[in-house]
């Protein structure tokens, strides 16, 4: 993979546990371009001595201005518990810190065309909501805006945001909401077409995919970010053999390997995007099965998987011998 380097020329605390960096070229030349919602991969590490590389959001710009073609922001929450990446942006790097990075990738693009959208942001998930905010307000297009937060003063770019959308942006604390995020009102206001756009914890995306659903949505009308990592599924993994009948492949699915995985090393090109169960690119439907399927992506909904009729190859596993796929 390329890889940018940048300095660091820009440090401001947004929140008492959340740090945004302004990176600039080390060459001084433009760096990519991207649009919203489009991440980048920073190495972290002491003098990069550490391999590890953790996805940060590109945030675009201040209200008033976009970024200089030479300038990336990105917004670092510290974690309690993390002795890695945001630990090492938080305490290692200062102003003419040096940092290995990626080209922007856009796993989370917004769509230009017409439909009523609602974007919403759970913490530090506004990270990719805030650009998509500054594009649509451009734009001149409709849409509503609420963010979720512990308290105010720990929501990063609330004042940014506030004076953005001149008070049309809707704000909730669990302090003051008692928890409760009252999802139903803000969907059952969308007109169709309609989209949402949601970044945040895993309890947020799954609770606004769950109304999406409840009020006619498709799953491609919610486009969503986790910005936690999945619960630690033990490795239990059992060999199988999966047949794609109208290609008259069959292999045999090792325990170390996805269904995707193990076609695409047989040559046959699969169709996926994210990788992770999240996108819904690969889902293939299912002739036949001798046993359980173990659906673990967060694409499909309860009644998808209840029925067996498709699974996520990506991630997705079978607990018996045998799996027919109409592929």
């Amino acid at each position: 993979m390329r890889q940018l380097e940048v300095v660091v020329a820009g440090l401001r605390n947004l929140t008492p546990t959340t740090r945004e960096l302004l990176l600039v070229s080390a060459d001084g030349g433009a760096l990519p371009s991207y649009a919203p919602g489009a991440h980048i991969l920073v190495t972290i590490g002491a003098d990069q001595d550490a391999h590890e590389r953790r996805e940060y959001s590109l945030i675009g710009g201040a209200p008033e201005a976009d970024d200089p073609d030479t300038t990336y922001r990105i917004a670092v929450q510290r974690k309690a518990e993390s002795r890695g990446a945001s630990q090492f942006l938080h305490e290692r790097v200062g102003i003419g810190s040096r940092l290995v990075i990626s080209p922007p990738e856009n796993e989370f693009p917004l769509n230009r065309h017409p439909a009523g959208r609602l974007l919403i942001a759970g913490g530090i998930g506004i990270a990719p909501i805030y650009p998509m905010t500054r594009a649509l307000l451009r734009q001149g297009t409709p849409f509503a805006l609420h963010c979720f937060g512990e308290e105010p003063d720990r929501l990063p770019y609330r004042a940014e945001i506030e004076r953005m959308m001149g008070g049309r942006a809707g704000f909730h604390y669990r302090r003051e909401d008692s928890g409760a995020l009252a999802l139903e009102p803000l969907v059952a206001s969308l007109r169709y077409p309609a989209e949402i756009y949601v970044c945040g914890p895993r309890s947020l995306i799954d609770a606004t995919i769950a109304v999406g659903l409840d009020y006619g949505l498709s799953r491609q009308q919610i486009r969503h970010q986790y910005f936690d990592a999945a619960p630690p599924v033990v490795n239990t993994n059992t060999p199988f053999e999966v047949e794609l009948r109208r290609s008259g492949l069959t292999v045999q699915v090792p325990p170390d390997a996805s269904i995707l995985e193990t076609l695409i090393t047989k040559g046959y090109h699969a169709k996926f995007y994210c990788g992770r169960g999240e996108c819904g690119f690969c889902p293939l439907p299912v002739i036949a099965a001798d046993g359980v399927i173990e659906h673990r992506d967060s694409y499909l909904s309860a009644q998808e998987k209840a029925s067996g009729e498709q699974l996520c190859v990506c991630v997705s596993r079978l607990r018996g011998r045998r799996l027919v796929l109409d592929a």
